[in-house]
C-alpha cells in the first residue's frame, strides 16, 4: 500500500482532504506540477464512493435540459474520456478501461418523451447519441426484454475497474514526492479571517497555501458555511452476480438513469438503483448499510430488462456506498469566493469516474494560475449562496420522496 514519502516534513503547498477518483488525480497533477503536497484520507485510497460504484464511465449527462448546462457538462466529461483513454499509459496501469458503449434503456412513454426532448441537444454539444427502435437495441444487447419501447445509444462509453485507476493515481502523486496519510480524520479548516489557511487533523495544525476539499458527500461536515442543503449525502446500493457467460454487451441505464448496470470483463453483473425504496431515497444518510426493498428492486430491474437472467444469476454481494448530491445535479468545482484559500471539487451526483481524472488537471491548472480551459460557471462552488437552496436535482425528480427545498434534508446518521 501507499507509504508516505520520505524525509523531514515540511509545510506544504497543497492539502487535499479526500482519497477517492477526485483527490488522487489533483494530488497526482498538483505534484506533477512542482507542488509540495499532502494528500489526508481517513480510511484508505478508494475505500469511500469511488470503491463503491459500478465503474461506469462516460461524457454527459442523462438529465441536465439546458442546452448551456449541457456543453458545458458535455466538454468537460469528454475532456474526462479522452484522457482515460491514455492514462494506462500514463500511470502504466491497466485498470480495464473498456468503450462498447452505452445504452440507456426506455420502458415508459414519459421516458421516450424525454429522450425525444433532448437528443437534439445532446448531439449539437458534440455527442453521437442515436434513438434506436426496440430491435436496434436487441440487435446490440439480444438479452434485451422484447416490451422495450426504444432505447438511447452512445458509442464511445464504457467502464473501468475504479480500484486499479485510483490507487494508480495515487502511486503516481507519491512517486512524485506527494505524503499520503491514511486513518487520518481531517477535524475543521483553520482560518485567518475568511482565509482558509490549513486544517486540524489528527490534533496537529497543518498550514498550507491551498486547501482542496474533494471530499464529495461528506463536505458538509468541513465546510458548515456552505448553504443547507446544496450538498447532501445520498445512500446508493449496487448487487453483483457471479461470473455469467457474456450476457450485456455494454453498460446499461433506464428510468432516467436511477437503474444502471454493466458486466465485467471476469464475467460479473454489476446493477445498482432503486434508491426510491431507501429510507427518504437514501438521502440525507452516511450509513452505508443495504437494504432489502432496494436490493429486491435491483434484482427485478434486472431479471424484467433482462429475461434470460430470470433464475439464472446468483446474487454473490451487495454493498452500500455514500454519494454526493447536489441540488441541482451539478458537482461544485474551483475555488470558493467566500473563504480565500480554499478548493473543492465535490458533488459528483454519482458519476464521478465521468469527471475525476480531467478535474485533477482543472485544479492543478487553477491552483498554478492557469485558465481551466472549460466553463466552470455552472459549477461555480458558491453558488448557492445566491439565494434559497431549491431541490431542483433531476436525478431525484419524479421520485416520491423527492423534497422541494434542500434544507429539509438532514443527516440522519
Amino acid at each position: 500500500m501507499i507509504q508516505a514519502a520520505p524525509g523531514a516534513r515540511r509545510s506544504p503547498d497543497a492539502i487535499v482532504v479526500g482519497g477517492g477518483v477526485t483527490g488522487t488525480s489533483i494530488a497526482w497533477r498538483l505534484s506533477e506540477a512542482g507542488k509540495r503536497v499532502l494528500l489526508l484520507e481517513r480510511r484508505g485510497i478508494c475505500a469511500g464512493a469511488s470503491g463503491r460504484n459500478a465503474g461506469i464511465t462516460g461524457a454527459g449527462s442523462g438529465m441536465h435540459e439546458s442546452p448551456a448546462t449541457i456543453r458545458a457538462v458535455y466538454a468537460i466529461t469528454s475532456a474526462n474520456l479522452r484522457l482515460l483513454k491514455t492514462l494506462h499509459e500514463e500511470l502504466d496501469t491497466d485498470f480495464e478501461l473498456r468503450l462498447p458503449g452505452r445504452m440507456d434503456v426506455i420502458t415508459t412513454q414519459e421516458q421516450l418523451a424525454y429522450a425525444e426532448q433532448v437528443v437534439g441537444p445532446k448531439r449539437e454539444a458534440g455527442s453521437d447519441v442515436e434513438l434506436i427502435d426496440p430491435d436496434t437495441a436487441r440487435s446490440i444487447m439480444p438479452g434485451l426484454s422484447p416490451g422495450i419501447l426504444a432505447a438511447t445509444y452512445t458509442r464511445d462509453r464504457g467502464h473501468l475497474w475504479p480500484f486499479a485507476l485510483v490507487t494508480g493515481m495515487a502511486d503516481a502523486a507519491a512517486r512524485l514526492g506527494a505524503e499520503i496519510r491514511i486513518g487520518e480524520t481531517v477535524e475543521r479548516l483553520t482560518r485567518s479571517g475568511d482565509r482558509v489557511t490549513g486544517v486540524v487533523a489528527g490534533g496537529e495544525t497543518i498550514f498550507a497555501e491551498d486547501v482542496v476539499l474533494a471530499t464529495n458527500a461528506w463536505t458538509p461536515r468541513l465546510l458548515p458555511d456552505l448553504p443547507g442543503g446544496a450538498l447532501v449525502p445520498a445512500r446508493g446500493q449496487i448487487l453483483v452476480t457471479q461470473p455469467l457467460p457474456p450476457l450485456l454487451a455494454c453498460p446499461f441505464g433506464t428510468n432516467f438513469d436511477k437503474e444502471y448496470g454493466r458486466q465485467a470483463p471476469g464475467g460479473q453483473i454489476v446493477c445498482g438503483g432503486f434508491r426510491r425504496l431507501d429510507v427518504n431515497e437514501g438521502l440525507g444518510t452516511y450509513r452505508e448499510e443495504v437494504t432489502l426493498p432496494v436490493l429486491a428492486g435491483i434484482a427485478r430491474c434486472l431479471s424484467d430488462l433482462f429475461p434470460v437472467l430470470q433464475g439464472k444469476a446468483r446474487v454473490v454481494r451487495s454493498w452500500a456506498g455514500i454519494m454526493g448530491f447536489t441540488a441541482d445535479g451539478l458537482p461544485l468545482i474551483g475555488r470558493y469566493e467566500p473563504s480565500p484559500g480554499l478548493t473543492i471539487a465535490a458533488g459528483f451526483n454519482g458519476g464521478g469516474f465521468s469527471w475525476g481524472v480531467i478535474v485533477g488537471k482543472v485544479i492543478a491548472g487553477l491552483l498554478s494560475g492557469q485558465e481551466p480551459g472549460f466553463d466552470l460557471a455552472p459549477f461555480r462552488p458558491a453558488r448557492f449562496h445566491d439565494g434559497n437552496v431549491a431541490w431542483e436535482n433531476p436525478f431525484t425528480a419524479g421520485e416520491k420522496n423527492n423534497p422541494r427545498h434542500a434544507q429539509q434534508l438532514v443527516d440522519t446518521a
